[in-house]
């Protein structure tokens, strides 16, 4: 294979596309582009990342204050032994089994927003709610004097030939609905939707009217019962 130096330092590169994209950032090129830093830099710095903990169905519990019993074996399994290595399908499975019984014994430390990235938290009522939509929609359901909750009921749905549990953001008690307060959307979220019969979905189009004071949820349950 032929290499192609760069005519600034002398590096040697693949191919003339590599070359060129090597020269325009190239250190000795006097008129190098240079790129802006990234968002990520200035956020890796802040004090936002460095109080920030990283989080899953078993330290949310904890945070909580339930106990959790791992094994020593599990620990280590989870731990830097098994980085930068695929998982046998049997352990993928241990670990995943595992998981489903800690959402469904403590409900309470689970969020949908778990894998969704970074969120900020917000707390009404004693609970915590992820993202400004869904304070929105629990300021909204306060001024209504309609009572909700976190529900503590998950629903089983099927995806990817695998069982997964599903739990929406709030529980209407008085009225046995519940309701998923959505932004982006993926293909798996319409099978967690129909897992639920008694479920609203508030999206965009609906935060609006919310803040608008043109939306009525009751209007929306009745609907929904009649249709």
């Amino acid at each position: 294979m032929t290499l192609i130096k760069c005519q600034y330092c002398g590096k040697e590169c693949k191919n003339n596309n590599s070359l060129a994209q090597h020269e325009i950032r190239c250190k000795l090129n006097p008129n190098k582009i240079i790129l802006p830093p990234s968002n990520f830099i200035n956020y890796n710095k802040s004090e936002e990342r460095k109080n920030k903990q990283q989080v899953n169905q078993y330290t949310k519990a904890k945070r909580e204050g339930y106990e959790i019993n791992i094994s020593d074996e599990t620990r280590k399994k989870l731990g830097n032994g098994w980085r930068g290595k695929p998982l046998p399908e049997e352990m993928k499975q241990k670990i995943s089994e595992g998981m489903k019984e800690a959402v469904k014994k403590y409900p309470d430390s689970y969020s949908s927003t778990n894998v969704n990235g970074r969120v900020k938290h917000y707390e009404i009522n004693g609970i915590t709610l992820d993202g400004k939509w869904e304070l929105t929609v629990a300021i909204y359901l306060n001024s209504q004097h309609i009572k909700w909750e976190r529900p503590r009921k998950g629903f089983e749905y099927l995806w990817n030939n695998s069982t997964h549990i599903y739990y929406p953001d709030f529980y209407l008690p008085d009225f046995d609905y519940y309701i998923e307060v959505k932004g982006y959307e993926r293909s798996r979220d319409y099978f967690k939707w129909n897992s639920v019969k008694n479920l609203i979905i508030i999206k965009q189009k609906e935060i609006q009217k919310i803040q608008e004071k043109k939306y009525n949820i009751i209007e929306e349950i009745n609907n929904k019962d009649r249709g």
